[in-house]
C-alpha cells in the first residue's frame, strides 16, 4: 500500500469520526448558543425554506423517521418548532419554525456557506490543472462508493 493510500485511509477515518451521527460535515463551529445536533440544525435549515412532515425530512436527510422524530421532539420541547395538522387530512403533521428557530436556521445556513467558502479558498492554492485532477480523483472515488 502506498504512502498516499495510507494517508487517504487515515483522512477518511478522521472524517468518519468527525461526522459520526451527522448529515454533513461543516468546518468550524456554529455561533448560536443553542446546543443542537448537526441533524437538528439541518432540519431547521430545511424547515426555514418550507413546511415539511416527518417523512419529508427523513427522505431529504436520508435518515430514519425515528431519528427525525427524536430530533424534532427535542426541538419542540425547546420551543424551536411548532406542529400544524393538514387541513384536509388531520393525520398529516407539518413542522414549522418559531421565530427563535428562524435565527438558528439562518446561522446554520451561514455556517454552510462559510464551509463552502473555505473549500474554495483551499482550492485557490491549486492550479486549474491540479483542480481538474482533484475533481477526476473525487469522481472516480465517488463511483467506487456507489459500487
Amino acid at each position: 500500500m502506498s504512502e498516499l493510500a495510507n494517508y487517504l485511509d487515515h483522512f477518511f477515518n478522521k472524517i468518519l469520526l468527525l461526522a459520526e451521527h451527522q448529515n454533513e460535515l461543516l468546518l468550524g463551529h456554529c455561533q448560536s448558543d443553542w446546543k443542537l445536533t448537526n441533524t437538528q440544525e439541518h432540519i431547521l435549515m430545511l424547515l426555514s425554506r418550507e413546511r415539511l412532515t416527518n417523512s419529508d425530512l427523513a427522505k431529504r436527510l436520508n435518515i430514519s423517521q425515528a431519528a427525525v422524530t427524536k430530533a424534532v421532539k427535542a426541538m419542540i420541547s425547546q420551543n424551536l418548532l411548532v406542529t400544524t395538522r393538514d387541513d384536509s387530512d388531520a393525520r398529516i403533521i407539518y413542522y414549522s419554525l418559531t421565530n427563535i428557530a428562524q435565527e438558528v436556521a439562518e446561522e446554520h445556513e451561514d455556517h454552510h456557506a462559510s464551509t463552502l467558502s473555505a473549500y474554495d479558498t483551499i482550492l485557490d492554492d491549486f492550479s486549474q490543472e491540479e483542480q481538474r485532477v482533484i475533481e477526476r480523483f473525487l469522481n472516480k472515488l465517488n463511483k467506487e462508493f456507489d459500487n
